[in-house]
């Protein structure tokens, strides 16, 4: 397992403290996604919401359709 997609194991997955328990991801491409690709998102957009980057979405269909 490389680096990356170890990193965004732990990240979803700590040993100890809240995990994720309901994620989602989606193919939006035509194109095939590595772990590795998908691992690499996750890390960003782990790293966007520590900062305060993120953006709080509650509505996912009314967010892509609008």
């Amino acid at each position: 397992m490389t680096d990356t997609i170890q990193l965004a194991a732990n990240l979803l997955f700590p040993e100890n403290g809240q995990q994720v328990r309901d994620v989602k991801f989606f193919d939006v491409g035509s194109s095939r996604v590595t772990a590795a690709q998908l691992a690499e998102q996750i890390v960003r957009a782990e790293a966007a919401i520590r900062s305060g980057n993120a953006k709080a979405v509650e509505d996912v269909e009314d967010y892509l359709t609008s």
